[in-house]
């Protein structure tokens, strides 16, 4: 991520206003591996720990690594909170993977893997891997920039693209979207194919976590506005409640989970 600084200032808003994962998730994917409180997981991309803590519980040690210095403090005063003793943070990107991490029996990536080389961070998550062992890739369809079902989505979205410009953001440069489908990558990839687990449900936001959602973001952080933050906050928040005056918003959500197994 370099100096693209895609995440920098957005720790504190990530830890708070990103939902996470709803628990129907960690069960499916405990039942899947069989996972009993034995061997080492590892989450790339943690961010501030969304998946990294609520797994903490299902392994001997959960590595959370992490590309921003910001996100793995945030993620470490979450782990104090949360009273967690098995887990550790290291700073560094996925493309880095090394023997000396370890081996790990899981490897998660939880709205992280777009940013990877993805063919050769899965190569190299094969190699970490113990037999029987595998790779999750976990996202939904929520996010701000391209899912416009729900009018106040779109609305949010015109808005930033009224101050950020229409091309999305990526810290200090802009977004590319992956060359190839995750499922063609993990087909591709030594571990020979994968398996699809999707859940739907609907998530229910206030207008402040609506608002502050997008400082969590790559292509919304508050430092991106400049002297203009105060001016898109009131115009958003007031054609917000002009949709739902309520400042109650809900949302159509599918989790897409891609499982694969050594």
């Amino acid at each position: 991520m370099d100096d693209k600084e895609l995440f920098k200032d957005t720790a504190y808003y990530y830890a708070k206003y990103r939902t996470g994962y709803p628990p129907e998730f960690f069960e499916y994917v405990v039942r899947y591996f069989g996972l009993n409180g034995k061997g080492r997981l590892l989450d790339l991309g943690c961010g501030t720990g969304q998946l990294t803590i609520p797994f903490a519980k299902h392994f001997e040690e959960v590595v959370g690594l992490d590309p921003e210095q910001g996100m793995l403090d945030e993620a470490k005063n979450q782990v104090e909170k949360a009273n967690i003793k098995n887990a550790k943070f290291v700073l560094r990107k996925a493309e880095e993977i090394a023997d000396d991490l370890g081996i790990f029996r899981l490897t998660t990536m939880g709205a992280s893997f777009h940013w990877m080389k993805q063919a050769e961070v899965l190569q190299k998550i094969y190699n970490q891997t113990e037999k029987d062992g595998g790779v999750i890739i976990v996202s939904d369809s929520s996010s701000p920039w391209r899912d416009n079902t729900e009018k106040w989505k779109k609305v949010r979205k015109e808005i930033v693209q009224k101050y950020l410009g229409e091309k999305r953001r990526a810290g200090n440069t802009f977004y590319n979207e992956p060359k190839e489908k995750f499922e063609d990558l993990l087909n591709n990839s030594p571990f020979g194919g994968y398996e699809e687990w999707t859940y739907d449900y609907v998530r229910t936001w206030t207008l402040e976590a609506v608002i502050n959602f997008l400082y969590s973001t790559s292509f919304a952080s508050r430092r991106l506005f400049g002297d203009e933050l105060k001016d898109f906050e009131q115009e958003l928040r007031t054609e917000l409640l002009k949709i739902e005056p309520t400042g109650v918003f809900k949302e159509q959500v599918r989790l897409q989970t891609l499982l694969a197994r050594k």
